[in-house]
């Protein structure tokens, strides 16, 4: 059986998402030493656009020394790396080149960052605008034929949660994008990835998992037990792995091979008295409570045959981030870390390493429900996913 994939996302604790504009040799050294001391192989990383595509006639040259340096850092301790490539969601934002943000038509509920200031406009359509075609084309090659075959790389996730930001105009693109870009990686013998959200598999948003699937080696699928993704109760866990199930049998796949990226955002309990009590009553968790839905959540996704689990950050971002996008609005976002900024595991971190220091192997998937009519399911939404998941809770009992 092929074991069990356990990684976390790695943003230093300083600077959050805004590595790459104080990007830190020694320091991320340490903390992929740490990540790989905790008992996780697999690493995804997330690389902005902007930083390594600042103009549109070519990848900068010092970005990619930069992203070497961190694949031969994590190589030294055996730990696998997932570049993050394209349209990354967090929060309410994605970060963009200026050339490819559309200053005409901003979108309500969604900001662009680059060069870690907001910009006005939103952003032109990935899937199918011919300029951001032949960018994200460009890009990927440069990156395929810099790192292709290196040893530090594990597979190259081809987005996170990208329709909650750049939401496909039309089913059919997004699926001739994932073919475009996946047909060049597997074509250089790497693996390919992409990780959606839980909207993909709750509300469609243009999306069809059995359309992306057949191009990828694996479907991640974002989600967590608690606002604003699912509504925080004893049953998060079970919502969790109805995502999940659900997500398998969607792919439409003789064998769906879907990872799950989860987590939830917990108080620091090293923290003094007077901390950030925002930041932590805003939906953090108290630590006993998030070891509870941690091992929850994570033993019934084994059982399911999750062909992977991935934490969703694996620290805490320090003070310097708070008011910056997207924690300035969604402050949870900065609490989501395994460990505190002091680089300690949290009580619900230790349940993660615990995982994957045991290295168990992954379950076969078990998609639900047994049978699904696809197209009917989609043209319902959201009634047949409120039905399904009333119906996956009665099935085992949950209220």
């Amino acid at each position: 059986m092929e074991p069990l994939i356990c990684g976390v996302l790695y943003w230093p604790a300083e600077v959050g998402p805004f590595l790459w504009d104080e990007f830190d040799a020694g320091r991320i050294g340490a903390d992929l030493a740490a990540v790989r001391a905790a008992g996780f192989s697999v690493v995804r990383l997330p690389l902005a656009w902007d930083a390594f595509m600042p103009s549109p006639r070519q990848v900068s040259r010092r970005r990619l020394r930069e992203l070497e340096m961190v694949l031969d850092s994590a190589a030294a301790v055996s730990l696998a790396v997932v570049p993050v490539l394209f349209a990354q969601s967090w929060g309410d934002c994605v970060w963009l080149p200026r050339y490819a943000v559309d200053r005409r038509r901003p979108r309500v509920g969604v900001r662009v960052i680059s060069d870690g200031n907001v910009v006005a406009g939103g952003p032109r359509d990935l899937y199918a605008d011919p300029l951001m075609l032949e960018l994200a084309t460009t890009w990927m090659d440069a990156l395929l034929r810099a790192f292709a075959g290196h040893p530090g790389i594990a597979a190259w996730d081809l987005g996170h949660d990208p329709a909650t930001t750049v939401r496909p105009r039309r089913i059919a693109h997004l699926a001739a994008w994932v073919e475009l870009l996946a047909g060049r990686v597997r074509g250089q013998q790497e693996r390919c990835w992409l990780t959606l959200g839980a909207g993909d598999v709750l509300l469609g948003r243009g999306v069809r998992l059995a359309a992306v699937a057949p191009h990828l080696d694996a479907v991640g699928v974002s989600t967590a037990p608690q606002p604003p993704a699912l509504p925080l109760s004893e049953t998060s866990a079970g919502d969790v792995t109805f995502v999940l199930q659900l997500a398998q049998r969607l792919c439409d796949q003789a064998t769906p091979v879907v990872m799950l990226n989860t987590g939830v955002a917990s108080e620091d309990p090293e923290a003094p008295a007077d901390g950030d009590a925002d930041a932590a009553t805003e939906t953090g968790l108290a630590p006993a409570d998030a070891v509870r839905v941690t091992g929850a959540v994570l033993e019934r996704a084994v059982a399911a045959g999750a062909s992977g689990l991935l934490a969703l950050t694996w620290c805490d971002t320090g003070p310097r981030t708070l008011e910056a996008p997207p924690f300035d609005r969604a402050r949870w976002l900065a609490r989501r870390g395994l460990t505190a900024s002091a680089a300690a595991l949290k009580p619900h971190g230790m349940e993660w390493s615990r995982l994957a220091r045991r290295e168990p192997a992954a379950a076969a998937a078990d998609p639900w429900p047994p049978q699904l009519d696809i197209e009917e399911y989609y043209a319902n939404l959201p009634d047949s996913a409120r039905d399904l998941r009333s119906r996956w809770h009665a099935e085992r009992g949950d209220e």
